[in-house]
């Protein structure tokens, strides 16, 4: 995360304290080094710190997720019938749909975190409804037709702390049959914190044979890291077989030796 954008973008999230130790950390070094996202760091929070002691309701986190969900549905039914939703405003408004709706929660978390005691409940649903939020809209982008919409969707999975076994089926299913190369590249690595899985372990090794040369050799580096010995069948296989591509025939053969 060496990007200024990407940083400012995980702020709210920051000062909330729901991110994941890693990303925190990320975070933290950029800011020693980055003066602009420092000074813009350190407006969020003095605004952050002024929330907190503006006196309101305590917010009603199922309300909340009920009006994102149909801002949700009313947003991909209008762009699903507009002639022009492959415009740049059309195709990241989902992503800036979720961005609001996550600093909606977000200040309201920061505006009760003061105030309330470390274990409130009701600080610890809407942390809650932030990741599923998170989670939704993950899937939804890996959904567009779009393959840059589809190729954030990929990345957002690194960025949700407690991702489901629906996230790792959507991850295979674009490694699968994705038409775009750079998105099923992209979804080998979002794959490798799945790797215990045992669906994950079975689906990378099926899908192999009927990759792309590039993916196919990349796929194997992913089995050699994951240590995947039961992948050596396969590997012998491309390995023999006189109609791969000679580059990923190679790879096969080196990685067989890598793995025993």
């Amino acid at each position: 995360m060496a990007r200024c954008e990407d940083v400012q973008t995980h702020l709210p999230d920051h000062l909330a304290g729901t991110l994941p130790a890693e990303t925190t950390e990320e975070i933290e070094t950029h800011l020693r080094s980055c003066a602009a996202c420092t000074a813009e760091f350190e407006a969020a929070g003095d605004t952050w710190q002024r929330l907190a002691v503006i006196p309101g309701p305590r917010p009603d986190s199922t309300a909340m997720r009920a009006r994102f969900d149909a801002a949700l549905e009313d947003y991909q039914q209008q762009a699903s019938n507009r002639p022009g939703w492959r415009s740049p405003l059309a195709r990241y408004g989902l992503q800036a749909l979720a961005a609001a709706a996550m600093l909606v929660i977000g200040v309201a978390i920061g505006r009760n975190t003061v105030a309330a005691p470390a274990a409130d409940p009701q600080i610890a649903e809407m942390r809650t409804e932030l990741r599923e939020m998170r989670h939704m809209v993950t899937l939804s982008l890996l959904q567009q037709r779009s393959a840059s919409d589809r190729l954030k969707g990929v990345t957002f999975t690194g960025q949700l702390d407690q991702p489901g076994t629906d996230i790792a089926a959507a991850l295979l299913e674009a490694l699968r049959y994705d038409a775009n190369v750079n998105v099923r590249l992209a979804t080998i690595d979002a794959l490798k914190r799945f790797a215990g899985d045992e669906a994950v372990r079975r689906g990378t090794v099926e899908t192999l044979p009927e990759q792309t040369p590039i993916v196919q050799i990349a796929l194997i580096d992913f089995l050699v890291e994951t240590d995947r010995r039961d992948a050596s069948a396969m590997l012998r296989r491309l390995a023999m077989d006189s109609m791969v591509d000679a580059a990923v025939r190679a790879r096969a053969e080196q990685g067989l030796l890598r793995l025993g």
